[in-house]
């Protein structure tokens, strides 16, 4: 655990700034962008740091704060001090499961510390790893979960072949996500509607009725949700079911586009594409912007990284990302805050000190307003 000392050390040989936390301001009823037109500019936040992660699983960047761990209310306050420096809005926070260490962690020391800083967030529901399905297969909502546990995670009871589905499993943890943060006062509402973010929708198979369910759960909750499904790859978006899509719903996003040869300029054609055929549903294509991708340490050297070319590459994938924002569509979303193992991290490091941050902050004043 990082000690107080620990993060001022830290602070202070990496050439990040320290600064006191800003007093809290009253909480808006509503979203601001709805009443002010100001555009919105979110970070995806990872609450699932601990020693042996670190340990076993290398990242190509070390953190400016050390290795920390996700459970320290301390840490949790120098990144929402990070992130205000930086002019970011809100975080966009992973959730895998409630009683999983990264659940406990948002729940104990991330959340208090939003409250108590005035600062926004919303949930990124994380499909494979709530689910346990395999990475890079089809999620198949109607299939019968195969650990031996009902939906909410206990042990099951009874006839096997009663067993719940994985999308019984996610139907209950919307219902512990509304119970727990989707009424907070500092969660991101837009146009009144709770923001969830739903990961990896484009493998999602028979997942209509279970969609539904939670609409309906929500609602009897007096919950209204502003649901964006992660769907956006390399796949042409004309071949998107955008009947379910429309049906289920608000908008859509891509979280990493990974790599293309001449990346920047395909990642423009798509999004361009995404967004004409969103538009045409009554829907909008939230994008995203990196600082740059190297998973290499943990994945391998075979694989392909994208060169920060030290802020020039955010800058150039920030104007393609930026185009997308308007009076009608006022989210960016930036891949990551603290993606440390896959190299997409704004968070200061040792290798960059606060660049990212006060990058983040002259490109945010950029779309201000527009």
């Amino acid at each position: 655990m990082v000690s107080c000392i620990a993060l001022v050390l830290a602070l202070a040989t990496t050439g990040v700034t320290a600064w006191t936390a800003e007093p809290a301001q009253p909480v808006p009823p509503t979203q601001r962008a709805a009443s002010t037109g100001e555009r919105l500019v979110g970070a995806y936040y990872y609450p699932w740091y601990y020693k042996e992660r670190w340990t076993n699983e290398p990242v190509c960047n070390t953190p400016a704060l050390g290795w920390y761990t996700s459970d320290d209310r301390k840490v949790a306050a120098e990144h929402i001090r990070f992130a205000k420096q930086a002019d970011i809005d809100f975080f966009l926070v992973s959730w895998l499961k409630a009683d999983g260490r990264e659940g406990k962690n948002l729940k104990d020391a991330v959340l208090p510390e939003l409250a108590s800083a005035n600062f926004r967030f919303a949930l990124l529901y994380e499909t494979p790893l709530a689910l346990d399905t395999p990475a890079g297969k089809p999620i198949d909502l109607a299939a019968k979960l195969t650990d031996g546990k009902a939906a909410s995670g206990k042990p099951a009871e009874g006839n096997p072949a009663h067993s719940p589905t994985a999308g019984d499993r996610m139907v209950e943890h919307f219902d512990h996500l509304a119970d727990t943060y989707l009424k907070h006062p500092q969660y991101l509402r837009f146009g009144g509607k709770a923001v969830v973010t739903v990961y990896l929708v484009r493998d999602m198979i028979n997942a209509g009725a279970y969609l539904k369910s939670i609409r309906q759960r929500m609602s009897d909750r007096g919950i209204d949700l502003y649901l964006i499904a992660d769907v956006i790859y390399w796949e042409s978006p004309d071949k998107l079911d955008w009947a379910f899509l429309k049906e289920h719903f608000q908008a859509v996003t891509a979280y990493n586009m990974y790599y293309r040869p001449k990346f920047l300029d395909a990642v423009q054609k798509q999004f361009k594409s995404a967004d004409s055929a969103a538009r045409a549903q009554g829907m909008r294509l939230i994008p995203n912007v990196m600082p740059g991708y190297d998973d290499t340490p943990l994945r391998g050297t075979e694989r392909v990284t994208i060169n920060r070319r030290r802020g020039q590459f955010y800058r150039e994938n920030w104007g393609v990302a930026s185009a997308f924002v308007g009076p009608d569509q006022p989210f960016l979303l930036i891949t990551t805050f603290n993606e440390w193992h896959e190299g997409t991290e704004v968070e200061p490091s040792t290798e960059y000190g606060d660049m990212y941050l006060k990058l983040t902050r002259e490109l945010t004043a950029g779309i201000r307003g527009r």
